[in-house]
């Protein structure tokens, strides 16, 4: 896991350097510079496999430069197979020879997530390349046949001026992330998940390498279940290949505890578990993640370490998360993976598991199960009936539930991108809705336009497998910038290939006949306990009705959001200033977990404003309570 920035093309009065340091966290261990008359890169290593120095990048064939964030986890196999003479320990060294010898085909060998950059001499061209499912980031930026990248947008920034683009800042609001290949800065884009570009002579063009086909599987749950639990273990086990320690996010979820489970039988000398205690979500919701983990970790012997998440770590690192995060921070659980990233990178375990990508393989996000309620008429109507706008507006007044399901019926796209924040800013964004439509119709057409050539007619697979672009691909995003923040690499066992495609292929109704997730704790209930596979679903939400509404801090909030009413007014609707005005209870009132996810939301946008348009913070360990305290 590294990170690296660069360019192509011909211009020698940019400062790489102060690029590379932007993202220097990424990779503390080594770093270099290589640079031609043609392109130049920028490198920062985070050592994981073969600590020396033969591990460092570029690796080089021929007229063939490569560069590599991420991890090849079957590179020993690959090694093997080719009888490939190697020189270090590292798994990037055998890609300049794959390349060499299959070309692009290589990438369908590769079990791995990755951001790759290959500079083919011969050919006079350059390839971006992304991994399958939108694990690690590959961002880029095209300006007079200069062609920028880099592993962060921040890096970007410092080598060309990136203009904010206000339509994708709504976007970022009204769906709760940035649906696929967008940034908040025009004409700067993330490479699609499964794909790659192509740079020659000032020119790009994106191609899809990841072409699966999925048919429907008629198995019975008995092979269903040997089939995952046998491609399960063996991706967790890939997934532990490491020379340094490795550990795991344990939230308490059927997830992270299976896989923990499993690691820990299989690397129970050197696998550490890590959890969160969020303070005070008690009050509003069950305990599963904080109550679960160190029951499992006392029955199973993990080495845990769970560490403390309050209004206090929010007070001290807020500003210092906003300014590492490339979009705007809206999801209060994101807090979780900073706290826990800095948590293993001070017990010094520099590779971690998650389960990102089991709600996806199993159907579990309660919010995109709606269209299971209008289950048979869904079906039949699914992309079938013509959208209105005049009807969906109508609805919007009169009823907004239907609105919804109409929603869902006629202009299923959207509703799927915006599914996550249905009730947040969605029904009150009205002077800008139809722009932001409009964009997310744009590329959410595109990519299920590939969805329905790769999955077998289910519909809901269909809508899991479009989450790489949605949810999942902003899952990864989350995690991979709060790990790397503190030099920690993220793996996520459940997005093996292998194992994802398997999955995708067993029908929904299949996964869900009994309730969220039902497929996957009937295949747990063998080996994991019932406090386990019975425990309520808990989500990472922060107790906002908590945090804000302290006498000494509830006052002081409302002026810091009155005195930067202008500043809300420069990117986001003018309805927004409008409605905190008429209507206190949109924005503050505690008993509404929509005006609290409101509240961290519109704070959040005004310290990413002041961080990056106005830049009048300047010093990122400035505490909340001093920015609310400082007031003309």
């Amino acid at each position: 896991m590294c990170g690296f920035v660069g360019y192509i093309g011909n211009n020698k009065n940019i400062d790489i350097e102060k690029a590379r340091l932007s993202i220097k966290n990424r990779g503390p261990d080594m770093h270099g510079t290589v640079s031609t008359e043609n392109w130049k890169v920028a490198f920062n290593r985070l050592s994981i496999h073969d600590l020396s120095e033969k591990g460092m990048q570029p690796f080089k064939l021929d007229d063939i430069t490569v560069y590599m964030n991420g991890e090849i986890f079957n590179y020993i196999e690959l090694i093997q197979e080719e009888e490939f003479v190697s020189e270090s320990g590292s798994d990037v060294e055998i890609i300049p020879y794959l390349y060499s010898k299959y070309g692009l085909d290589f990438l369908n060998r590769l079990n791995g997530m990755f951001a790759i950059v290959i500079i083919d001499n011969i050919k006079k061209k350059t390839y971006f390349i992304r991994d399958r499912f939108a694990e690690k980031p590959l961002y880029y930026h095209l300006k007079n046949e200069i062609l920028y990248f880099s592993s962060e947008v921040k890096a970007i920034k410092k080598m060309v001026n990136l203009e904010v683009d206000k339509i994708n800042i709504q976007i970022n609001l009204t769906s709760w992330f940035l649906p696929q290949p967008l940034t908040l800065y025009k004409n700067t884009f993330n490479v699609n998940p499964g794909s790659y570009l192509e740079y020659s002579n000032g020119k790009i063009e994106e191609k899809r390498w990841y072409q699966p086909i999925i048919e429907k599987s008629q198995e019975s749950k008995e092979v269903i279940k040997k089939k995952f639990l046998e491609l399960y273990r063996s991706s967790i086990e890939l997934r532990l290949r490491s020379d340094v320690p490795v550990g795991i996010f344990l939230s308490g979820g059927l997830d992270s505890t299976s896989m923990a489970k499993i690691a820990n039988s299989m690397n129970s000398n050197k696998f550490y578990a890590f959890g969160s205690e969020i303070v005070g979500k008690e009050k509003f919701e069950n305990n599963t993640d904080i109550e679960v983990p160190k029951r499992l970790a006392k029955d199973e012997n993990f080495n845990y370490s769970s560490r403390i998440l309050d209004f206090d770590f929010y007070n001290k690192n807020i500003v210092k998360i906003i300014n590492n995060y490339d979009e705007i921070l809206v999801n209060s659980g994101v807090l979780v993976f900073y706290n826990l990233a800095e948590l293993s990178h001070n017990t010094k375990v520099p590779v971690i598991l998650t389960g990102v990508g089991g709600d996806e393989l199993f159907g579990g996000y309660p919010w995109q199960g709606h269209q299971r309620k209008i289950n048979t008429f869904f079906q039949k109507t699914y992309n079938k009936l013509p959208y209105s706008e005049f009807i969906y507006s109508t609805l919007l007044k009169l009823n907004k539930k239907l609105a919804v399901a109409y929603k869902i019926l006629t202009d299923f796209q959207v509703w799927h991108s915006q599914s996550l924040a249905t009730v947040i800013f969605n029904f009150d964004f009205h002077s800008v809705r139809k722009k932001i439509e409009e964009r997310i119709r744009f590329y959410s057409n595109r990519y299920f336009n590939i969805v329905d050539k790769h999955i077998d007619n289910d519909i809901y697979n269909s809508l899991n497998y479009a989450n790489i672009w949605t949810v999942l691909g902003a899952g990864q995003h989350f995690v991979d910038l709060a790990t790397m923040k503190f030099s920690v690499e993220n793996r996520s066992p459940f997005l093996d290939y292998r194992l994802f495609e398997y999955m995708m292929s067993i029908p929904d109704e299949v996964k869900t006949e009994k309730g969220q997730k039902g497929l996957l704790r009937e295949i747990l209930e063998d080996f994991l306990p019932d406090y386990v596979t019975k425990a309520k679903k808990s989500g990472p939400t922060m107790p906002i009705n908590t945090w804000f509404y302290e006498e000494s801090i509830f006052s002081k909030l409302k002026l810091f959001i009155k005195n930067n009413r202008e500043i809300i007014d420069k990117f986001l609707p003018k309805e927004v200033n409008k409605l905190i005005t008429k209507d206190g209870n949109w924005l503050f009132d505690k008993n509404n977990q929509a005006s609290n996810l409101r509240l961290f939301a519109l704070i959040s946008y005004i310290i990413w404003y002041k961080i990056n348009i106005s830049k009048e913070i300047k010093d990122i360990d400035l505490t909340f309570i001093d920015l609310i305290n400082d007031l003309p």
